[in-house]
C-alpha cells in the first residue's frame, strides 16, 4: 500500500479505491446545523437582527417568485438558513449572507467562504437531495469582481432579484468560487467530511437581493416592492401602488416584527402558500361599503375592525373559509344574477349558518355577528379578485 492511496487487489486486479483524504472522510459526519461554519457566528443563537430579518425578506421573496409551485418556504430550517419547498422539484436550500457596511461598495470573501461551507454541508446532509443550492448576499458584489467585470457581467437592480448559474459565470468569477469551495473544504475535514461528492456545481446559484441596513433609507425595500408588482402582473391585476404599498406593509408588519429579538427557541418561520396568499387577498380585496358600517350598532366600527383583523392573524392558512363562504352565495342564488341586494340578504340572513367557520369566539355576541358579517361582505366583494388570485397561484 502507498502513502498516497488505499489499495485492494481482487484475483489479477489492483483497484484504487480511495485517497486517504477520502478515508478519512468517511469516518466523518457532515456538521450538524446547530454548530456554526468556521470563522461564522452561529446562525441560530448568536445572529445579529438585521441578518435575521435579510433571511425573512428572502424567505418571502423566493415565496412569492415561486408561488405557483410553492407547498412552503422554512425560514431557519433543519439543515439550511432558507428552506423551499416545492411540488414539481426537489427542495431548494438557500445560504444568506449579509453585511452592514455599504452594500455597493464592499468586498468580502469569508461570506462567499462560510456560505461554500454550509452548501457543502448541506449537499452531504441530504445525500444530494435538491434541485438548487442557493447563495444569496444583500450586498452588490459578492463574487470581488473588479469594476469591468461588474458592468459586464454582474448588475442586480433595485427592484428585482439577481440570480446566476454557476455555469454562467465568467472565468475568473468561477475560480473565484473554485477557491472559496477549496477553502470551506479544508475548514470542514479538519472534524467533519468536506466531500464534494454531492456538491452539484451545475444545480450552484449565486445571487444578490439588494437589501441595506438604513432603516430610514427609502428604497431598502425596492426588491421586496419589486417582487410584489411581479405577483399583481402573474395574477393579472392592476398595479395599484396603494395595494402595492398596503401588502408590502403588512408582509413587513407580519413577517419582520420583532426580527431577531425572539428567544431563539422561536427563531424560525414557516410561510406556507396558503397562509401567504390568504393575507394578500385580505390586504386587496376592497373595503366594505360606508353603508355597511351606517347599519352597524353605533360606536362598533373599532371592535369590529378588530375584530377582522385577529381573525385574519388567526386563520392564516384557512382559504376554504373563502370558499366555502363563496359556494353558499352561489347555492342562496339558486342560479339567479347575483345581484348586490341578493348578497345583502345572503350576509343578513346566513351570516349564523357560517359560525362553525369562524370559531373566534367574542364575550360581546353583537360584535361577533356584525365581525362575521363584515368579514362575508369583503369577501363577498373581492369575489372576481379572489378568482384571478387563486388562478393566477394555482390554487384553484
Amino acid at each position: 500500500m502507498s502513502s498516497r492511496k488505499v489499495s485492494l487487489i481482487d484475483d489479477e486486479k489492483q483497484m484504487d479505491l480511495f485517497e486517504v483524504t477520502d478515508v478519512q472522510n468517511l469516518k466523518k459526519e457532515p456538521r450538524d446545523k446547530n454548530i456554526p461554519a468556521e470563522g461564522t457566528k452561529q446562525t441560530n443563537a448568536s445572529a445579529s437582527a438585521f441578518g435575521w430579518q435579510f433571511q425573512i425578506i428572502v424567505g418571502i421573496i423566493l415565496s412569492l417568485e415561486n408561488i405557483k409551485n410553492l407547498n412552503e418556504v422554512k425560514i431557519e430550517g433543519n439543515t439550511e438558513d432558507v428552506e423551499l419547498y416545492l411540488n414539481d422539484r426537489k427542495p431548494v436550500y438557500v445560504q444568506v449572507k449579509s453585511i452592514q457596511k455599504k452594500i455597493y461598495d464592499v468586498k468580502d470573501s469569508t461570506k462567499i467562504t462560510a456560505a461554500m461551507n454550509t452548501l457543502i454541508n448541506t449537499s452531504n446532509i441530504t445525500n444530494g437531495g435538491y434541485s438548487e443550492l442557493i447563495y444569496i448576499a444583500n450586498f452588490r458584489n459578492p463574487l470581488n469582481l473588479d469594476d469591468a467585470l461588474m458592468q459586464a457581467s454582474w448588475i442586480p437592480e433595485m427592484n428585482k432579484t439577481f440570480i446566476r448559474t454557476y455555469e454562467s459565470l465568467p472565468e475568473k468569477a468561477k475560480q473565484f468560487v473554485q477557491e472559496r469551495i477549496e477553502m470551506a473544504q479544508r475548514q470542514l475535514e479538519e472534524k467533519y467530511t468536506s466531500s464534494i461528492e454531492n456538491f452539484d456545481l451545475r444545480r450552484l446559484r449565486i445571487g444578490t437581493i439588494l437589501f441595506g441596513s438604513d432603516s430610514q433609507d427609502a428604497q431598502q425595500y425596492s426588491v421586496l416592492e419589486g417582487t410584489i408588482k411581479y405577483f399583481f402582473e402573474l395574477v393579472k391585476l392592476e398595479k395599484v401602488i396603494t395595494k402595492v404599498d398596503r401588502v408590502k406593509n403588512m408582509l413587513i408588519t407580519h413577517y419582520l416584527s420583532n426580527a431577531g429579538t425572539q428567544d431563539t427557541t422561536e427563531k424560525k418561520r414557516r410561510i406556507t402558500k396558503e397562509s401567504l396568499i390568504w393575507r394578500i387577498i385580505f390586504e386587496i380585496i376592497d373595503d366594505v361599503p360606508e353603508s355597511f358600517f351606517e347599519n352597524a350598532p353605533a360606536g362598533t366600527r373599532g371592535e369590529l375592525e378588530t375584530y377582522e383583523n385577529d381573525f385574519i392573524k388567526q386563520q392564516v392558512e384557512r382559504i376554504e373559509i373563502i370558499n366555502g363562504i363563496q359556494k353558499g352565495l352561489m347555492r342562496y342564488a339558486g342560479g339567479k344574477l347575483i345581484t348586490s341586494k341578493i348578497c345583502e340578504k345572503f350576509v343578513k340572513e346566513e351570516w349564523d349558518k357560517y359560525l362553525d367557520i369562524f370559531p373566534i369566539d367574542h364575550e360581546d355576541k353583537i360584535i361577533q355577528e356584525y365581525g362575521i358579517k363584515l368579514i362575508m361582505t369583503r369577501i363577498i366583494n373581492g369575489k372576481r379578485l379572489i378568482e384571478k388570485i387563486e388562478e393566477g397561484v394555482n390554487m384553484k
